[in-house]
């Protein structure tokens, strides 16, 4: 059972932590933040906001498979 619960898991994660990587390489590629407008800043808002959420997903299902590979 718990190998089936990480099986169905793991596409789920696998996207998650593509999604966070993404978010992570356009956070690193921006100019200094004095250099940014409004607009600019409001689109980093918008991806950190995404990264965060990815983060917790992740941790999330990384918890579940670890606890039910202990199981």
């Amino acid at each position: 059972m718990a190998s089936e619960n990480r099986r169905s898991l793991a596409p789920k994660l696998d996207e998650l932590q593509e999604q966070l990587e993404s978010a992570r390489e356009r956070i690193c590629d921006i100019p200094h933040v004095a250099e940014l407008n409004t607009g600019e800043l409001i689109r980093v808002e918008e991806t950190l906001s995404i990264a965060a959420e990815s983060a917790k997903e992740v941790v999330t299902i990384r918890r579940l498979i670890r606890r039910d590979g202990e199981t």
